[in-house]
């Protein structure tokens, strides 16, 4: 639990999966709390505990910097992702005072990148923007980006970077979707729930009333994040 509650809360795995069940949402990518609102070395602990056994429910971990070797080595990172089937990454450089840059992650991005593992950001564009610079290829998924609409800042990356995705779960501005998938096509949103601090229907709400065809509602909500998982060479 957050010591300041956002929204929601779902304090254990049955919480999440009894909405989860709620909602129509079969599997997701998991994340626990401690990842952000206290360090990677014990959230990445937590969610490993909190999943395990629970197939629906797909483990990601936090990164820090390799030069401090509080996660230990890049090697021995990646290693340990291969041995508890974590499927994707988080950064998050505010709350845990680092530059996500190349100087500072050089060494684990270049193998993040290579090896097509998904790493989630939050909506910091001129970072986004830097971090793109820096790793052109890499699959990066920004995620809560705000729903006055923020395609003035990602239009431009998505035009440039082809391994740029967006996540739907605060994507709210009116008709916006559907522009997008009219532009770009549908292969670059990934639906999110946002939860707790969302209510997990209100994004898939937003999806199924889009003015799409059915086929690209269906790449947002469950195809394009398989494919994304599915090229991952972990």
């Amino acid at each position: 639990m957050r010591a300041k509650p956002l929204g929601g809360v779902l304090s254990r795995a049955a919480d999440l999966l009894e909405e989860m069940d709620f909602c129509g949402v079969d599997e997701g990518l998991v994340y626990h709390v401690a990842m952000q609102a206290e360090s990677p070395q014990a959230g990445n602990r937590l969610v490993l505990e909190e999943t395990r056994g629970q197939p629906r429910l797909h483990a990601t971990w936090a990164i820090l910097p390799p030069q401090t070797g509080e996660l230990g080595t890049v090697e021995g990172f990646l290693a340990g992702m291969r041995e508890h089937d974590v499927r994707a990454l988080w950064a998050h450089p505010e709350e845990h005072r680092y530059l996500l840059n190349a100087i500072t992650f050089g060494s684990l991005l270049e193998e993040v990148a290579a090896r097509r593992i998904p790493l989630f950001v939050g909506p910091q564009w001129e970072m986004v923007t830097a971090l793109l610079a820096d790793f052109p290829d890499l699959t990066l998924v920004v995620a809560g980006h705000g729903n006055w609409g923020d395609d003035r800042f990602f239009r431009p990356l998505v035009e440039r970077y082809p391994r740029l995705h967006l996540d739907t779960s605060n994507y709210q501005l009116a008709g916006g979707l559907a522009d997008f998938v009219g532009r770009y096509g549908p292969a670059r949103l990934l639906y999110a729930s946002g939860a707790p601090d969302l209510q997990m229907g209100a994004a898939l709400l937003t999806l199924a009333g889009c003015d799409m065809p059915s086929e690209a509602k269906e790449a947002i909500a469950d195809g394009n994040l398989r494919r994304l998982l599915a090229e991952e060479r972990l």
